[in-house]
């Protein structure tokens, strides 16, 4: 079917890219600029000792198993772990319960171990740093708690939620709750500037606060989410400290420890050979990350 999906993509393309149309989102970028303030973060006395938390996960699919491994780390500016970092390398069905049965799903099993363990660390790095970052959107996984799907990690959000001194940030995201258009709302607010600033930070029912920030000038927009109310003072006082530790618009915590804690695929095929399984009847190519 590759050559057919070619033909169609080719085919289409005017209705397929007709999804953003300028003109037909007019009306939301007019809002989004209405919302958006250009800043230019400011370092004088705003230095701030960060911690990035993120996590990762791979595993090789077998005839009726899978070898995974999962970790999260939390990394300081000059590269060491603030916390010792967590792990687990194992053989498992990675079933999780679906409805009165349990099924194999090996990305939602690891990915509800990851964010157990971004959990885990947070707690850990409490009082230890001026600001602990964490990779992704809390808010997204509370959602997926409310919609009950499977993870341990939804039976603890909300205490996540009230740690102080904790900011979420998201370098992707689909959320449109601020601006209601058919698009997320990154989309946007991606395209009303290229300067550094940020979005008019509103309240999320579940008690967070959201922001779209841009930190440095063409560099692409983050989500900010932080557990609380925040003004726009907050935000601002807030892209001084990230904006002095980021590069290219990132904070350069979170890149290191997505650096140091990925789990790549051909790590994932030396864990697979140490064991002694790489000849395993039934062993396909490493799939997942």
């Amino acid at each position: 079917m590759l050559v057919e999906t070619f033909e169609y993509a080719v085919n289409n393309r005017e209705e397929i890219l007709s999804r953003i149309d300028f003109e037909e989102h007019e009306s939301i970028l007019v809002k989004a600029r209405g919302l958006w303030t250009d800043y230019d973060p400011s370092s004088d006395g705003r230095s701030a000792r960060l911690v990035g938390i993120d996590s990762s996960w791979n595993f090789v699919p077998y005839q009726g198993f899978y070898i995974y491994a999962v970790d999260a780390v939390s990394i300081l500016g000059d590269g060491t772990y603030l916390v010792p970092p967590l792990f687990d390398v194992n053989l498992s069905t990675l079933s999780v319960k679906s409805g009165e049965e349990y099924i194999s799903s090996p990305q939602l099993a690891l990915e509800s171990i990851g964010m157990d363990y971004e959990s885990e660390q947070a707690r850990s790095c409490a009082g230890k740093a001026d600001y602990i970052l964490v990779d992704g959107s809390v808010l997204a996984r509370y959602y997926d708690r409310k919609r009950q799907k499977e993870s341990s990690f939804h039976e603890t959000a909300k205490d996540r939620l009230k740690q102080e001194g904790i900011l979420y940030i998201s370098k992707k995201s689909f959320s449109n709750i601020a601006l209601r258009g058919g698009l997320g709302d990154m989309f946007y607010f991606n395209r009303v500037s290229s300067r550094p600033g940020y979005s008019s930070p509103f309240m999320d029912r579940s008690g967070v606060a959201i922001s779209y920030l841009r930190l440095a000038e063409d560099s692409p927009c983050i989500k900010l989410e932080i557990p609380g109310s925040a003004e726009k003072s907050d935000i601002e006082r807030l892209m001084d400290i990230l904006g002095s530790d980021s590069v290219d618009g990132y904070p350069y915590v979170l890149r290191l420890a997505h650096e140091k804690g990925k789990v790549s695929h051909e790590e994932m095929g030396k864990i697979a050979r140490l064991l002694g399984l790489e000849v395993e009847f039934g062993g396909r190519q490493v799939l997942g990350e």
